[in-house]
């Protein structure tokens, strides 16, 4: 099943754990990277998800979302059926932050050309 109806927003970057990663840039930088950070997650879970429901909790996840459901409900109906929900979350932060401390230096110099 497609999963372009699915939206996770699990996910919480901030600042100063890009900074504790070495990666400091200005606030409007910053700020642009958190979020193409925290929707490069949220993709990724959003395809765990998928990969770990069946077709039907798959057409009532997106029924739910569809209806317009809050965050919380969403994530409180994944959770019932993921027990390992916040894990993944876990794991997937680590693994894109762990990609941002491999490519820190290009980030940075590549902020500081743009300047």
């Amino acid at each position: 099943m497609n999963n372009d109806n699915i939206t996770i927003n699990a996910t919480i970057i901030t600042k100063s754990q890009l900074n504790a990663i070495g990666i400091k840039l200005p606030d409007d930088q910053i700020e642009a990277l958190i979020q193409h950070v925290e929707d490069t997650v949220n993709e990724r879970i959003g395809e765990e998800i998928v990969d770990s429901l069946d077709d039907d909790q798959l057409k009532n996840l997106v029924r739910l979302q569809d209806s317009g459901a809050s965050d919380n409900e969403v994530t409180q109906w994944i959770k019932e059926r993921i027990p390992d929900y916040d894990e993944i979350i876990e794991d997937n932060v680590r693994i894109v932050l762990g990609e941002l401390v491999e490519n820190s230096d290009a980030i940075t110099a590549s902020a500081s050309n743009a300047n």
